[in-house]
């Protein structure tokens, strides 16, 4: 039949043995979260590894976010739910 081990019996119980807040600090698997996690997603490889422990950033590789001029722009960036609706046509005109 099936003898338990002392090894086995550990990883059994590992869980088990851990206080609420070390169960959280255990890393991330698609099996602990919900579905549509996938741990490699939103990340872009910026340069490389050299072989001697070093990483080089390649300016062509990295984010460049573009801003348009906002200078004269009236909406805020966020908006209170607390404020009444009003047609825009009123506000701003055609």
């Amino acid at each position: 039949m099936f003898k338990a081990t002392t090894l086995l019996l550990y990883k059994a119980s590992w869980n088990k043995t851990l206080g609420k807040a070390a169960t959280r600090r255990q890393p991330l698997t698609s099996k602990k979260v919900g579905k549509g996690y996938y741990k490699g997603m939103g990340g872009t490889k910026e340069g490389w590894h050299t072989s001697k422990g070093r990483y080089v950033i390649d300016p062509k590789r990295q984010l460049e976010i573009v801003v348009p001029d906002l200078t004269g722009f009236r909406l805020k960036p966020y908006i209170a739910a607390s404020v009444s609706r009003v047609d825009p046509v009123k506000l701003y005109g055609d």
